[in-house]
């Protein structure tokens, strides 16, 4: 599928994506990858799409692709950014992705937050600024919403994985299965 680029002029991330102003990490026909020159933790990440969308409550169910491949070169970008400095590959539940909403929304132009580890934030960007609700939503938080609104069903794979979210956990039972438990 191809994206028609957008650019609208003075805005700081069509000159990225499209002009190259800052240094691209990796990039493919929807999004480019920068780093964030105010990093929350030790690898954090913009991915900025090239479609000039001003925020995430503009996105509709046509842009959930979008979203998913954001998140995909994200995560290609922080995988070769560990093995670069023999790191293990992603822990989940050290990872943050995510976007900022209105009102909190400094530059108008789509772009996720890859932040990793998420331990590293201080206290304002871990309790205020990147806390998941109202200003900060995860990417799953976030398309999960652009279905709902659209009156479609719950992505069935998102819905998998938070029901697997305790893979010892038997659910026909509220009791840990035999080989849960260690002795």
């Amino acid at each position: 599928m191809s994206i028609i680029s957008t650019t609208v002029t003075g805005c700081k991330f069509c000159e990225i994506v499209h002009h190259k102003k800052d240094p691209v990490l990796k990039e493919n026909e929807q999004c480019a990858v920068v780093k964030d020159i105010k990093p929350k933790a030790k690898h954090h990440y913009l991915v900025i799409s090239k479609k000039h969308i001003s925020k995430p409550t503009d996105l509709t169910v046509g842009d959930i692709s979008l979203v998913e491949e954001m998140e995909r070169l994200g995560r290609d970008v922080l995988r070769t950014e560990l093995k670069k400095n023999g790191e293990a590959d992603i822990v989940e539940d050290m990872l943050m992705t995510g976007f900022h909403m209105p009102p909190l929304i400094t530059i108008k132009h789509l772009h996720m937050h890859m932040i990793y580890p998420k331990s590293d934030m201080g206290m304002l960007s871990k309790y205020i600024t990147f806390k998941p609700g109202k200003v900060f939503k995860e990417t799953t938080e976030l398309t999960a919403s652009i279905r709902d609104k659209a009156g479609l069903p719950p992505d069935p794979f998102e819905a998998k994985l938070e029901a697997s979210d305790n893979p010892c956990k038997n659910d026909e039972h509220e009791e840990l299965p035999a080989h849960a438990i260690t002795n």
